[in-house]
């Protein structure tokens, strides 16, 4: 695990463990709002984070080991599962020509600037069960936790979870083909077959 995958797993996990604050400092909903209702953040941002955590886990191409690569069968129920998620935080969700699993909210202002949050569904053989799906996890608890609360809709911007198709390159020896393709960068010859 490389040290920005590091860092950027412990504050997703310092936000699941302060939740009212973080969420209050990310959309700018006060905290005083969303502590009438704080018995929902155990349950959605811990509870069923965890459960969702070792239900993707299991979602395999081997047996005894976590493989998910891109485009292989595991990874095709995997983007049904993270849909489904995403449906149920609220959120409107596609898959793009390249496998990303997109689930967003307009907000408030629907023309503003997107918050792009999330991380890749594939792995290595043998992957930790972590690596990926914490940052896609906890970006959609956090997004439910708002949705239940009233306040999905609320948010100053849209906001976007992206659950990236490759980023492991263990299939075709390419890495970050899903973030590439979003983010406009992947050169045309990557897709060649030789």
């Amino acid at each position: 695990m490389s040290s920005n995958t590091l860092l950027h797993s412990c504050f997703l996990l310092f936000c699941l463990l302060s939740a009212p604050s973080c969420v209050s400092m990310l959309s700018g909903i006060e905290t005083g709002d969303l502590e009438k209702r704080d018995d929902l953040f155990p349950q959605i941002l811990r509870d069923e984070a965890v459960a969702r955590l070792y239900q993707l886990g299991k979602v395999s191409d081997a047996g005894g080991y976590l493989e998910r690569t891109f485009l292989s069968p595991a990874s095709m129920r995997a983007i049904n599962v993270i849909r489904k998620w995403m449906e149920d935080a609220g959120l409107r969700t596609w898959v793009d020509q390249m496998g990303n699993v997109h689930g967003r909210v307009d907000g408030a202002n629907a023309n503003a600037e997107a918050l792009l949050i999330g991380s890749h569904m594939d792995t290595v053989v043998d992957a930790g069960m972590f690596d990926g799906s914490l940052g896609i996890v906890s970006a959609i608890a956090a997004l439910k936790a708002l949705h239940v609360n009233g306040k999905l809709q609320k948010l100053r911007r849209p906001v976007e979870v992206i659950a990236f198709s490759d980023e492991e390159g263990v299939r075709f020896q390419t890495t970050f083909l899903g973030s590439g393709a979003v983010a406009g960068i992947l050169p045309a010859t990557t897709l060649e077959i030789s």
